[in-house]
């Protein structure tokens, strides 16, 4: 397998018209893949992990109901424990993290909160807070974003995935 990402990326480099900017995309893929492979390895959420690599680096997706009661933005015990885990991957890397809360299930009569959006911001925002207090990771490093029942999961055939936490992993330089 090795020989053939070797022989892959010579024709890559050979044809390209700026090698450098192929070592640098074959580095970041390769670093991609070791995220990837640390989350796998060491995050265990207890319900489904998606994992979609897009161009702006890699999506990690895990049921809301891992972190949160039904319409609550308090973070559960059993979620501490998955905050810490994804934790320590974060620190085997230098690459920021967007955290971005998805939900459909803002209910008034359950929630404190009015709408969507409200809730999945509240959501991402005590993520990126644990992450940042407890945990040590460096806030220059991460962004809470919610975006409510704006963007659903890619798949179709996994509705329920569309009440989501999503850490992106961003393969880029970012700064504040």
């Amino acid at each position: 397998m090795k020989f053939f990402k070797v022989i892959v990326a010579l024709i890559l480099i050979s044809s390209a018209s700026n090698a450098q900017e192929v070592f640098d995309l074959a580095y970041n893929a390769a670093g991609m893949a070791e995220i990837e492979r640390l989350f796998k390895e060491k995050v265990k959420p207890g319900g489904e992990m998606v994992f979609t690599r897009v161009p702006r680096g890699l999506i990690i997706s895990i049921d809301e109901n891992v972190f949160f009661k039904p319409g609550h933005e308090k973070i559960r015990c059993g979620g501490l424990e998955v905050l810490d885990e994804i934790a320590g991957v974060l620190h085997q890397s230098d690459k920021s993290c967007v955290i971005e809360g998805h939900t459909e299930s803002a209910n008034p009569e359950i929630s404190s909160y009015k709408n969507n959006w409200e809730l999945s911001l509240a959501r991402a925002n005590n993520i990126t807070m644990y992450l940042m207090r407890c945990s040590k990771v460096s806030p220059e490093r991460l962004f809470p974003i919610g975006y409510g029942d704006f963007v659903p999961f890619m798949d179709r055939d996994k509705k329920e995935m569309d009440n989501r936490i999503d850490f992106v992993i961003i393969d880029y330089e970012t700064s504040r």
